[in-house]
């Protein structure tokens, strides 16, 4: 289903960590759709790529994934902390707290860290290795993050650390691109449009400086900024709008440009219609975004057949290989 072209890419110096994972870093880009594993099981032969998280993963769904991924499916696995920090958010609606302020408590200040901690390390302990990679229990700042990170990798595991610009300051970004050769980059589902932009455009600029470095951006749909900013990952559940919403939309160069015709919305609500055209929209909607994929790393592949450099290095960094 996808070009066999591969697109061009560095390879990290020795001194940088390798996260752990079945990764191919010259399948790019990609655009992870955050589903549950029902969505795995009908979707998978028309889009291949699916992050869950580990709050999502019960026991009985482990085997299959497993399958799954040794039959060359791409599953990511999210740590579950944006969820775990919503319940919080919730369960501590009278203290006012935004997202934002809960994801920077301490982990021991958060209800129910130790037992998502517990629940992350099994799921790895299966997964970890066969999927493309796991991201790290980013809760409480870049300081404790860094911590529960020593914490992991002193277990012998290699998750992808997490960076939030808007909390950790760009001398934290630093450190992790001289040091990792994955990241994944936050503060981006809840940010206004042109902060949004913003963010994604010093991503890539100060991705210069470290050509190897793969920046997955979390909860992103991939869109027409992607063509100008060439990310190399992005995750996003917004793929399940027909279901959602009764309708969804036709992309082309990765931005929405008409919206179905009123005979392919969904019926919303109960009944046996509504469960066959809900059916039929994961279907629709899971192809659609094969091909949002598809025609991303086709017009990706040309500039580059045209003599552009995807990711051109700064004075002073790594040059090309």
């Amino acid at each position: 289903m996808f070009p066999s072209k591969r697109l061009h890419y560095v390879e990290p110096p020795p001194h940088v960590k390798r996260t752990a994972g079945n990764f191919d870093r010259g399948d790019w880009p990609i655009y992870f759709i955050a589903t549950i594993v029902e969505y795995v099981r009908s979707c998978s032969h028309l889009h291949p790529y699916f992050l869950m998280a580990v709050n999502e993963l019960r026991d009985d769904y482990i085997d299959y994934l497993e399958s799954f991924c040794l039959n060359g499916g791409v599953f990511y696995i999210d740590s579950g902390i944006h969820n775990l920090t919503m319940d919080h958010v919730r369960k501590h609606a009278d203290a006012g707290l935004t997202m934002d302020q809960a994801l920077a408590l301490p982990p021991d200040e958060i209800d129910g860290f130790e037992k998502l901690f517990a629940r992350y390390l099994k799921i790895i302990e299966r997964l970890g290795n066969i999927s493309w990679g796991y991201i790290e229990l980013d809760q409480g700042g870049r300081e404790n993050k860094i911590k529960t990170r020593e914490r992991l990798e002193s277990m012998g595991l290699r998750p992808i650390p997490v960076y939030h610009p808007l909390n950790d300051g760009w001398d934290y970004f630093d450190h992790l691109a001289e040091n990792y050769d994955r990241i994944c980059f936050g503060n981006v589902v809840y940010a206004d449009k042109t902060t949004r932009r913003k963010l994604i455009a010093t991503a890539f600029e100060r991705r210069r400086k470290y050509p190897y470095l793969w920046i997955h951006l979390l909860g992103f749909t991939a869109n027409e900024w992607l063509n100008a900013y060439p990310m190399t990952s992005c995750d996003s559940s917004s793929w399940l709008g027909m279901r959602l919403w009764g309708i969804g939309n036709e992309y082309a160069m990765n931005r929405k440009f008409s919206p179905l015709m009123q005979g392919m919305s969904t019926v919303l609500g109960g009944g046996a219609d509504a469960v066959k055209t809900h059916d039929a929209s994961d279907k629709v909607a899971a192809y659609q975004h094969a091909m949002l994929v598809r025609n991303w790393k086709n017009h990706l592949a040309e500039l580059e057949t045209l003599g552009f450099d995807l990711c051109p290095p700064v004075l002073g960094g790594q040059e090309k290989d």
